[in-house]
């Protein structure tokens, strides 16, 4: 199999309890490695909640927004 590993690198997330019937699931590829993915799953819903497209109900924005503040975390010192 190509590409195969002896520990899985990728992460996931299912979340059924967003306010206004939302529900997130992610898959998140960790070619970036294992610490990679794990970081976006435990930020993902939070920041997602916190942007102000997703609080006004503009989810296609509010996706796109989320993929680049996952980037931007990522590269920050904090991050």
């Amino acid at each position: 199999m190509q590409g195969w590993r002896k520990e899985q690198e990728d992460s996931h997330i299912v979340d059924l309890n967003l306010p206004d019937g939302c529900s997130v699931y992610g898959v998140f590829d960790g070619h970036g490695g294992k610490i990679v993915s794990i970081f976006v799953k435990q930020k993902f819903v939070s920041e997602l909640q916190r942007l102000q497209s997703y609080k006004q109900k503009n989810y296609e924005a509010a996706l796109r927004e989320i993929m680049f503040r996952m980037d931007e975390m990522m590269l920050s010192p904090s991050g």
